[in-house]
C-alpha cells in the first residue's frame, strides 16, 4: 500500500512539474497549428498550418465522412491560405480576424458512380484563443464548384449523375493546437 501511495505521489509531482513547465514555455509566436474540424468541402478533417509571416498562414488538411455502410466513401484534400487582419489577442501575436482562400479536391465513390470535384472557397473567420495553445476557428463563406467529373459503370440509359451545387454557403469549425 505504501508503494502504491508513494508511486502516485511521485507521478503526480512529475506531471505537475511537466504541466507547469509546459505552460511557462508556451510562446505567443508559434509557427505550426494542428487543426481538427468539421465543414464542407473539408468534411471531418485533420490538418496543419504553417505561419510564414506575422499575418499569413498556409495549410493542408485531409478529411473524410464516416459512413456506417460500405457502399460509399468520401474524402477531401484541402490547401488553404489565411490572411489575418484587425486587432490582436492577448494570447497570440496574430490578429483574430482572417480571410481564407481554399482549394479542395473532393472524391466521392459509390458502388456505381465515382465523382471528382474541385471547389474554391473564399471565406472570412475569427479565431477564439483560449489560455495556452488551444483555440477555435469559425469561418463562413461561399463554395464555388470549379470542376466536376463522374465515371459510371451503368449503361447509358440508366446513368444517374449527381450534380453537386455550383455555388453554395460554406461553414467550418476547427479546434486548433499551436506548436
Amino acid at each position: 500500500m505504501k508503494r502504491i501511495l508513494l508511486t502516485l505521489v511521485f507521478s503526480f509531482g512529475i506531471l505537475s512539474y511537466w504541466n507547469t513547465s509546459f505552460a511557462q514555455s508556451f510562446s505567443k509566436d508559434q509557427k505550426f497549428e494542428v487543426d481538427l474540424g468539421l465543414g464542407f468541402p473539408d468534411l471531418l478533417h485533420l490538418g496543419m498550418k504553417y505561419k510564414f509571416t506575422n499575418l499569413s498562414k498556409i495549410g493542408m488538411s485531409y478529411g473524410t465522412v464516416i459512413i456506417p455502410n460500405n457502399s460509399r466513401r468520401t474524402s477531401a484534400v484541402t490547401l488553404e491560405h489565411e490572411y489575418h487582419f484587425g486587432k490582436s489577442n492577448v494570447n497570440s501575436k496574430m490578429p483574430i480576424y482572417y480571410f481564407t482562400q481554399k482549394v479542395s479536391y473532393l472524391n466521392d465513390i459509390k458502388t456505381d458512380v465515382t465523382s471528382n470535384i474541385f471547389y474554391f472557397t473564399p471565406s472570412i473567420g475569427k479565431a477564439f484563443y483560449g489560455e495556452g495553445p488551444l483555440g477555435v476557428n469559425v469561418d463562413v463563406g461561399l463554395n464555388f464548384r470549379l470542376y466536376q467529373s463522374q465515371q459510371t459503370d451503368l449503361v447509358h440509359d440508366a446513368r444517374q449523375f449527381e450534380q453537386f451545387p455550383a455555388v453554395f454557403p460554406a461553414l467550418r469549425f476547427q479546434f486548433f493546437f499551436n506548436l
